[in-house]
């Protein structure tokens, strides 16, 4: 019996957006694409929305929508109510494809919770026949499928919009069957990953060695890159109050970044940069939408960013930005803090040689001229988000983060400005495969949580100053799935037969946090995510990690 709380609640939802829903009654293939959190998260990412509106561009392909149900409904589906999908009503089992948009590492345990809601086997290898073919894509997953491997069919490796229609094409034709042959002409399609082709090794000791691939399958699978982005860009589909960007209409400006921050898992994986085309972005601003949201890396580089604000404020927009630099142009810091009175800004590390050494080139003096200049145009709120347990960082580096607050409101006493309200965010630094800093160690919970109170005490009796972090538990699990191989992914899954306590099921099938999160690799490590090539060179990379001026 479907979950008649959960179908209500879609209703509710498909009421308020705006925008005509895309899925179509009629088909060939259906295909049920979820995003593993809930729906106000996933109404926020472009990702979820492109695949979305792509599938159903598509002649002949249905795609309907499923979330994470919300806490309060989760009681139901546990006890045996099914999941049903937003549009169509359908149970998950009625669609030929489940597909999976991830974002987030953490993410894994959802995708897991949400392939067994729908009374799907978890585990790629048990499922039936007759079950429906699972596919996952997203930023995790195409930088390092490995963990998400045992639970998928199908990885798409990289942005979708290059290798989807072709994969749906072949679906059409060939059915959704497993097969070899329907396994193989997919591993052919480039930006498509076929983990049951691909069989990871181990030594003795259990450490990773290499891939054994079946027959001519492409060894390593390219990353797909659309190059298509500038000319035709990207857009919402559908616009809901119940998103984290509220009835806003998302208009994505580039893809890729150049200033390249060692930690930063986008700018190494999105590339070249690329930019939508000028006169395509300022035609997209006439849109019926009060609120424009404009999406990217690199806002701050788009060349003609200033003079499409200008427009979107000319013809009466509210504009709002997924993140902005704090060396962006002074009219973009002014257009977002007059409207929204709050300024969110990624400072990482509070001293200016931490900063040079992870890439992230803005000097001390700049900093606080910005912060100053936000709170002159009106931010009532400046919420800054920094990185503790970065390489190289120091005892005076955390004591650091704990005075940066208070020069910052001294010299808004100094200048007579408003006192703004202060908000820090602590989240612990997980290195990312791909990156200057794969190699690196992350510190363990406990030295982490040390540092963390360090500063939260230090600022604890500051006036206007509100420290909040990220759980060093869940960041070190989050370090485990972004570094991990299969052997995370398939204890992750046993952790359903444990009541959910994956701390339990990772100690049951002996995966050590020592091995894959708090130890340094070797230069000449192979890494399991190195199935995927993303045309980095592994001695630039390695290179970049330990020369603060690159």
């Amino acid at each position: 019996m479907i979950c008649k709380a959960l179908a209500s609640t879609w209703d509710r939802l498909l009421e308020e957006e705006g925008g005509a829903p895309l899925c179509s009654q009629g088909w060939d293939l259906s295909m049920l694409l979820f995003f593993p959190n809930i729906y106000r998260v996933g109404m926020a990412n472009m990702g979820f929305q492109t695949i979305y509106r792509l599938a159903n561009s598509m002649e002949g392909v249905s795609c309907d929508r499923c979330f994470l149900p919300d806490p309060h409904l989760v009681p139901l589906i546990e006890r045996g109510e099914e999941l049903v999908s937003m549009e169509m009503k359908a149970s998950p089992r009625e669609f030929s494809v489940l597909a999976f948009s991830i974002s987030f590492e953490l993410d894994l345990l959802n995708v897991i919770r949400l392939l067994h809601w729908s009374r799907v086997e978890p585990l790629a290898s048990l499922r039936k026949e007759g079950d429906p073919l699972v596919i996952m894509g997203g930023i995790v997953p195409s930088a390092n499928p490995e963990p998400f491997a045992p639970l998928a069919d199908v990885i798409v490796v990289g942005e979708g919009e290059e290798p989807l229609p072709t994969l749906l094409r072949v679906f059409k034709e060939e059915g959704t069957i497993r097969t070899p042959r329907l396994l193989s002409l997919l591993a052919q399609i480039p930006g498509v990953y076929v983990p049951s082709l691909y069989q990871p090794q181990y030594d003795h000791f259990g450490r990773f060695l290499h891939f054994a691939v079946q027959g001519d399958t492409p060894f390593p699978v390219k990353w797909g890159c659309w190059q298509g982005f500038s000319q035709k860009g990207n857009q919402s589909s559908l616009v809901t109050p119940h998103g984290a960007f509220p009835q806003t209409f998302l208009l994505e400006v580039s893809r890729g970044c150049p200033y390249m921050c060692k930690f930063c898992l986008s700018a190494h994986l999105y590339r070249p940069l690329r930019m939508v085309d000028r006169e395509r972005l300022l035609d997209s601003l006439n849109v019926p939408f009060q609120k424009l949201g404009f999406v990217g890396t690199s806002l701050s580089h788009y060349p003609y960013m200033v003079e499409v604000v200008d427009k979107a404020l000319s013809l009466g927009k509210e504009v709002t930005f997924s993140s902005l630099r704090l060396d962006a142009p002074l009219p973009l810091l002014k257009a977002v803090c007059s409207q929204s009175r709050r300024g969110t800004f990624g400072v990482e590390a509070a001293k200016e040689d931490l900063r040079r050494a992870i890439g992230k080139h803005l000097s001390q003096d700049l900093l606080m001229e910005r912060l100053l200049f936000c709170v002159e145009q009106g931010a009532q709120t400046l919420k800054l988000y920094f990185m503790i347990g970065l390489p190289g960082e120091r005892e005076e580096d955390v004591e650091a983060l704990s005075v940066f607050p208070k020069v910052l409101l001294h010299q808004c006493k100094r200048r007579g400005i408003p006192l703004p309200k202060v908000h820090i965010s602590l989240a612990p630094f997980v290195p990312k495969p791909h990156t200057p800093f794969q190699w690196s160690f992350m510190e363990t919970k406990e030295v982490l949580r040390t540092k963390m109170r360090k500063v939260e005490s230090a600022l604890r009796r500051v006036k206007g100053v509100v420290v909040t972090g990220e759980g060093p538990k869940w960041s070190v699990l989050q370090g485990l799935i972004s570094r991990g191989d299969r052997r995370v992914g398939e204890a992750l899954v046993a952790s359903l037969d444990m009541g959910g306590d994956w701390a339990k099921a990772l100690r049951n099938c002996n995966i050590s946090f020592h091995y894959h999160v708090h130890r340094t690799r070797d230069r000449d490590e192979p890494f399991p995510w190195e199935v995927v090539d993303t045309g980095w060179d592994r001695e630039v990379l390695y290179s970049r990690a330990f020369l603060s001026k690159i």
